[in-house]
């Protein structure tokens, strides 16, 4: 590994990089606050004003949690402070996927050629801890993140697996994912390449760095005869059959990582170790061959310039993923499922504005319309004609609220509906007039005419009051509408910039110049 020990490592000028997320993560703050969802036309009791709250509310939990996230993130960022002068390899995988034997078996062989081995772990808080050999076994060994030091230039961490029985295990490996420079992946030959490692591979390729895959345990037991007995020895799987599992993993990892979108030339061409053979036959430079460690350490070389790419850029790597899945992605899965429920409430509001109005105008009839006799027969001797219109105008707005209640209990509608109040205009009560004795004699008095026109009114009241009642309503779905896709539109917004950045970033130049889209507007393609 003489070829790793003479890497020059030198480091970008991230601050750009590094001013500019500061400012995105700023520029989100400050959006989300502008974008708080506002329900003042609708009751507190709403379902729809109720969730809009709720949804505020986990925006503003999120958010005042940014600073905690940001300290759990320190830890990670002490430890590639520490390891900056090295490459860091991370041993990744499956629990009992031979990971601690790997590294030993690595040691062993740079302390055999004279390179200093120095053994470590992490506390809490990404301090490095002189420890003792890596413990091998069947069962879970690795408790904590572990690592070792090969030489000046390269380092190997320890991981408990990510598809640890421990959950608290999987989460400290994520925890330091981002120091490593490059991944080894080891998928034991028993059963290579499964579906959900390769889902864990391809959430290490979303960060741009090489990834290795090694098949390990690549050695079964055969039967042979010795001294005219039959035994059982291990031995080293023969080629074809390495061969074949190389194949089916890097077939089966290129086609899901083309499946997620991802960019399959990170994946390096996956070889098979046996760390037993090597270690059985006296680490021999025969057996070191046969059992695949020389291949390993050629791919290791291979690997040396991609995995520096990546630790020149690895601070802003490591806040970009920050950002990006802790911050931004907390946001997004709390909030697409928010604001597609929300749409969905204001829809259905929408869809019943028209049926709720009919019943509406039924009920405002129906309560109104049969006072009217009673109230023409107790004002028909005064002929008072504007105190029924007065009766009439305050039963029409008892009923109207009463039925806005009952029909539009969601909203807040405007004091002053119902409209204008019932006026008796040029008709009234009147006389009916008979020749008695050769004089004309008012005898009783008639309601008829009035009637009718009263009625009339009625019904243009109540087509008026609820017309006007749903037009309040359709526009406070359309403003509620509008807030939502403001909010959105936040969220696309800097999911695009974030992209831009990291594209950047990446590319080593400058963000691109792109025009900004209007408030409230949604950037084709960019939901998940």
């Amino acid at each position: 590994m003489a070829g790793v020990e003479a890497v020059a490592l030198g480091s970008d000028d991230l601050r750009p990089a590094l001013t500019r997320l500061d400012g995105w993560l700023a520029s989100l703050g400050a959006s989300l606050a502008g974008a708080r969802l506002s329900a003042s036309s609708l009751r507190e009791d709403s379902e729809t004003s109720r969730h809009m709250a709720a949804v505020n509310a986990a925006v503003d939990a999120c958010v005042s949690d940014w600073p905690r996230q940001r300290e759990a993130l320190r830890p990670a960022e002490a430890l590639a402070r520490c390891l900056d002068q090295t490459i860091v390899l991370l041993v990744f995988g499956k629990f009992n996927a031979g990971k601690s034997s790997l590294c030993n078996l690595m040691a062993d062989r740079f302390a055999a050629h004279g390179a200093e081995v120095d053994y470590f772990q992490l506390d809490a808080d990404g301090r490095l801890e002189p420890c003792d050999r890596f413990t091998e076994g069947a069962t879970e060994t690795t408790s904590r993140i572990q690592g070792v030091r090969l030489g000046k230039r390269l380092v190997l961490l320890d991981t408990p697996g990510l598809h640890s029985a421990t959950g608290e295990h999987a989460a400290l490996t994520r925890r330091f994912a981002d120091c490593a420079d490059a991944v080894l992946w080891l998928t034991s030959s028993s059963t290579p390449g499964q579906v959900q490692e390769l889902d864990e591979l391809a959430g290490e390729l979303r960060r741009a760095k090489p990834l290795l895959p090694v098949i390990t345990r690549s050695d079964r037991y055969e039967e042979d005869e010795i001294d005219g007995a039959l035994v059982k020895l291990m031995r080293n799987k023969p080629m074809a059959d390495r061969c074949g599992q190389e194949a089916d993993v890097a077939e089966r990892a290129r086609d899901k990582l083309a499946a997620l979108g991802l960019d399959v030339a990170q994946l390096r061409p996956p070889l098979s170790i046996s760390v037993h053979m090597a270690r059985a036959e006296g680490e021999s430079p025969a057996a070191m061959a046969a059992a695949g460690v020389d291949r390993l350490y050629s791919a290791l070389r291979a690997l040396v310039s991609p995995a520096q790419a990546y630790r020149r850029r690895k601070p802003a790597e490591v806040r970009l993923r920050h950002l990006d899945e802790t911050l931004l992605g907390g946001l997004l899965a709390l909030l697409w499922p928010a604001l597609d429920r929300l749409n969905g409430l204001l829809d259905d509001a929408a869809g019943q504005l028209d049926r709720r109005g009919a019943q509406m105008q039924e009920d405002l009839w129906r309560a109104v319309v049969p006072l009217l006799p009673d109230l023409l027969d107790a004002d028909a001797l005064a002929r008072d004609a504007d105190a029924v219109c007065r009766e009439l105008s305050q039963a029409l707005d008892s009923a109207f609220r009463m039925a806005a209640d009952v029909h539009l209990s969601a909203y807040r509608l405007a004091p002053h509906a119902p409209g204008r109040a019932i006026s008796p205009g040029d008709t009234g009560f009147e006389d009916v007039v008979v020749a008695m004795d050769g004089r004309r004699q008012s005898t009783c008095v008639d309601a008829t005419r009035l009637h009718a026109a009263l009625e009339r009114q009625i019904r243009d009241e109540v087509l008026q009051s609820v017309d006007a009642a749903l037009a309040q309503c359709a526009a406070s779905i359309h403003d509620l509408k509008d807030g939502a896709a403001r909010l959105a539109a936040v969220l696309e917004t800097h999911l695009h910039a974030l992209n831009g950045i990291r594209a950047a970033l990446r590319a080593g130049g400058q963000e691109s110049e792109q025009p900004a889209r209007p408030a409230g507007t949604r950037a084709g393609g960019m939901r998940p």
